[in-house]
């Protein structure tokens, strides 16, 4: 008897987890990984019991029971990573596993499930979602569910790429994404079906069509998967894993039937592209003993030879092919091909013409006698015979581009912008139209449009190198040009003209944003000259110059504490900036004066000790300040401190030698504290040095002869 357990619930993930009504099914024989992930499921052993529903899903993927068993698990490991080691991040992705395995990979079975139970989980990881201020937008899901492939946790990926299924821009990645985990789950039909759906949105995805041809394999679909690997050969850089995969089915074919024709002839042909040229020619001459009237298995033995470049046993073959088909173009451009390696190049001319003109509008052929051609033609037969290939094939991109090249080549300039031109717009993906049509504007000088049709190309093809290549020639050429334009309209005085030509450099350079901030100098637009200057600074931080320049437009402006901020920087890249040592001496007197002017009015207000602090920033400021030193005296003396008056009495003597009024201030402090000889003598040297007549040498005329 088997014991179905009903899914847990587990409100919020701060309950016990509930169980559900159990179900019984008395037919079924129990698998013994899904009764040992109960056992381990009971002793809360969860990372176990995980495992062995796993175990029981791969033995048969419908196993309900193990499906719930396996939800139960991650559900329970969820509230223990939420509420025991607080790690929010592996709950989520535990009850999104959960999810997954009862919504989604139970498929049709799901009916069994409670839909209320599912909804609890859902509700679950919505709160700690939220919580956590997960980025559940299309872009955060697809995010996430790459990062949690490279962990390994596939079910929760697949939750994610579930729920961005129908996203416009993400929809192909979600359906190729659970293609490869419904793949390692081993569900090869489910992947399948999410691989052609991501194929239909994206039919030109060659790694899903790879996958595809391997998943087909997998379930011996063999003729749909010759199909997706002969579509991904022709575009994939991993061609020998997909030769070995052709050459496994179809060697597998041959085995299973011998007398196969086709089988014996594809198998031809992988050895062929595998240059095993020795058993390529033996399966083409077992299909061709098969089948003798089979055209392509002899066409195959004429490239077989050409390739190994046996081409007179070629020329035989494709000559025997003609006699009962001679207006096949395929193999008349074969026979050219072999007479131009011969260097039989007249009568490989005549087998190209009688190919072109059954096909008049093939490319290749036009191409191919082009190049045999030009060698022996002067530049004007050129021209005249790529004139007449563009008006008899008006639509053919390539046409247009061969003429082009070769004006281009002659110097044709003009004419070759022209065909360029119709190249591209016929054809919008043809990446050397592009360069080529970039160089000839950078030729003529015209280093805008030319940097305009090269970012063009990037935008449609940014991982190609010679686009990167001549990106990075013209973007250096239209820079310096600009750079002369622009530094020219300066030095001129057109400081609008400069500011538009420096703005044409893109990306802004420290050289351009400088230039720019410059030219709004010298307008008077201060605000937006800091702006720039700013930018270059953020672009490079070691230039001492520039916080400088910032510096004195503040200054300018009157913001002198910005100013200084700015000086700071300056002069901690580089202390010898005379310049701006001076600008910073100029504002730090400016700051002593404006601070004094402060001081004095509230020492006259009064105010003596709150004035001292203001006294105190302005010698910190300017040390050798001695209006600073004797107003602080002053204020000294007016709360009866005289010992730090007398000092500062002497401090302005010491840096203003001429402030005469100080003795006299000593004399009266000495005084006060009784050290009447000092006080005889500065009152002596107030009267020597004071010319006036007034009270204050009276005074001081008295003291002395008192002292006496």
């Amino acid at each position: 008897m088997k014991k179905v357990i009903g899914l847990f619930i587990c409100i919020l993930l701060i309950q016990n987890a509930a169980v559900a009504q159990t179900v019984y099914d008395d037919s079924y024989e129990e698998n013994p990984n899904y009764i040992q992930g109960n056992k381990y499921l009971q002793s809360s052993q969860y990372s176990s019991a995980i495992n062995e529903f796993k175990k029981a899903i791969r033995v048969n993927s419908n196993d309900i029971s193990a499906l719930i068993g396996l939800s139960n698990a991650y559900n329970l490991r969820a509230v223990y990573y939420n509420n025991t080691v607080k790690d929010t991040a592996k709950a989520i992705s535990d009850l999104k596993s959960a999810l997954f395995f009862v919504k989604y990979y139970a498929g049709d079975t799901a009916g069994a499930i409670s839909a209320s139970s599912v909804d609890a989980i859902r509700k679950n990881l919505s709160t700690l979602e939220t919580s956590s201020k997960q980025n559940i937008t299309a872009e955060g899901r697809i995010s996430t569910a790459k990062s949690a492939r490279i962990k390994g946790e596939f079910a929760a990926a697949a939750y994610d790429y579930y729920q961005i299924i129908n996203d416009s821009t993400y929809k192909a990645q979600a359906n190729s994404g659970l293609g490869d985990i419904y793949k390692i789950f081993n569900r090869p039909e489910k992947a399948i079906s999410f691989y052609k759906e991501a194929l239909r949105i994206n039919p030109d995805d060659n790694d899903v069509h790879l996958k595809l041809a391997r998943t087909y394999e997998q379930v011996n679909d063999f003729n749909s998967s010759l199909n997706e690997y002969s579509y991904a050969l022709d575009s994939s850089n991993d061609k020998e894993d997909i030769l070995s995969s052709l050459e496994r089915i179809w060697q597998k074919k041959v085995d299973e039937s011998p007398k196969d024709a086709e089988a014996h002839a594809n198998l031809g042909v992988i050895y062929q592209k595998e240059k095993r040229y020795q058993e390529a020619m033996k399966e083409y001459m077992q299909a061709e003993q098969l089948n003798p009237a089979n055209i392509n298995t002899k066409i195959n033995i004429g490239t077989l030879y050409q390739e190994q470049k046996k081409y007179d046993s070629a020329l035989n073959t494709y000559n025997s092919i003609l006699q009962s088909q001679p207006k096949n173009t395929k193999v008349l451009v074969y026979k050219a091909e072999c007479l131009k390696a011969l260097k039989k190049n007249e009568e490989a001319v005549a087998i190209y013409k009688t190919a072109l003109n059954l096909e008049p509008s093939d490319s290749s052929i036009k191409a191919a006698l082009f190049e045999l051609l030009k060698d022996t033609m002067s530049t004007d037969d050129v021209l005249d015979f790529l004139y007449k290939n563009v008006q008899n094939s008006p639509m053919d991109a390539d046409s247009y581009y061969e003429l082009a090249y070769e004006l281009h080549k002659a110097g044709k300039l003009d004419d070759a912008i022209v065909y360029y031109n119709q190249t591209i717009k016929l054809n919008k993906k043809k990446i050397d139209a592009y360069i080529n049509l970039s160089q000839v504007y950078r030729q003529k000088n015209n280093y805008q449009e030319a940097y305009n049709i090269i970012n063009t190309a990037k935008s449609i093809a940014p991982d190609n190198e010679l686009v990167k290549k001549q990106f990075d020639i013209t973007a250096a050429d239209f820079s310096a040009s600009n750079y002369n334009t622009a530094s020219n309209a300066l030095q001129s005085g057109d400081y609008q003209k400069a500011i538009t030509e420096y703005s044409k450099i893109n990306p802004p350079t420290v050289d351009s944003l400088i230039g720019i901030a410059a030219a709004y100098q010298y307008l008077g637009n201060n605000i937006n000259a800091i702006e720039n200057y700013k930018k270059a600074m953020e672009l490079d931080s070691k230039n001492a110059d520039i916080p400088f320049y910032i510096a004195s437009l503040y200054a300018n402006s009157g913001d002198d504490e910005k100013a200084r901020q700015y000086l700071e920087i300056a002069l901690s890249k580089n202390p010898s900036n005379s310049q701006a040592k001076e600008l910073s001496d100029y504002l730090a007197q400016k700051q002593a004066a404006d601070y004094l002017t402060q001081a004095v009015n509230m020492y006259d207000s009064g105010k003596y000790k709150e004035s001292i602090p203001l006294f105190d920033k302005i010698i910190n400021l300017s040390p050798d300040n001695g209006n600073a030193y004797y107003y602080r005296a002053l204020a000294y003396d007016g709360i009866n401190s005289y010992q730090k008056a007398i000092s500062d009495y002497k401090s302005a003597l010491k840096y203003s030698p001429d402030m005469i009024i100080a003795y006299y201030s000593l004399g009266v402090d000495y005084d006060a504290i009784e050290n009447y000889q000092s006080a005889k003598e500065n009152y002596r040297k107030f009267v020597e040095l004071y010319n006036s007549d007034d009270d204050f040498k009276a005074y001081a005329k008295q003291r002395i002869e008192e002292i006496k």
